[in-house]
């Protein structure tokens, strides 16, 4: 199953919580392919796709982060109007339950890519791979020196 691995934490709602968070993986040498941030009124959940994730994951930890890794599926969405219903349309009739979201943009022509997590992983992964959906690799979407 071609899933990629992602880092949550929880950071608090406040002004520059994101950017510490942003330094300690620049000064770790980490790059950032994909963010997504939901927060509440005391904190919030930020999600990263990184080019290093045990890199990354070491270096939150020793500035004080709580992090928590999990499986995330990319999947090619046609940029185009409607290409994201289609993929909708199918989670649907296969009654495939999404947690949560969120895009990544860079140069796939007329591609656009999609992170989803899934309340079932496996199963989403196998019934959306057997209807024809294109599910990415971490190679395919995260650029390796």
């Amino acid at each position: 199953m071609k899933q990629l691995r992602q880092l949550s934490l929880f950071i608090e709602n406040r002004p520059g919580a994101i950017s510490e968070v942003c330094r300690v993986l620049r000064d770790a040498g980490i790059n950032i392919y994909a963010m997504s941030v939901a927060d509440t009124r005391e904190f919030g959940i930020l999600r990263l796709l990184l080019d290093d994730i045990d890199k990354g994951d070491a270096a939150l930890k020793a500035a004080g982060f709580i992090t928590r890794e999990n499986h995330v599926l990319a999947i090619s969405v046609p940029d185009c109007a409607g290409g994201l219903a289609g993929v909708f349309e199918k989670t649907d009739a296969l009654g495939i339950s999404v947690e949560y979201m969120y895009a990544i943009t860079f140069g796939r022509k007329d591609k656009a890519v999609i992170i989803f997590r899934f309340s079932n992983q496996q199963a989403a992964s196998e019934k959306l791979a057997a209807a024809g959906v294109e599910i990415l690799s971490a190679d395919e979407i995260i650029p390796r020196d």
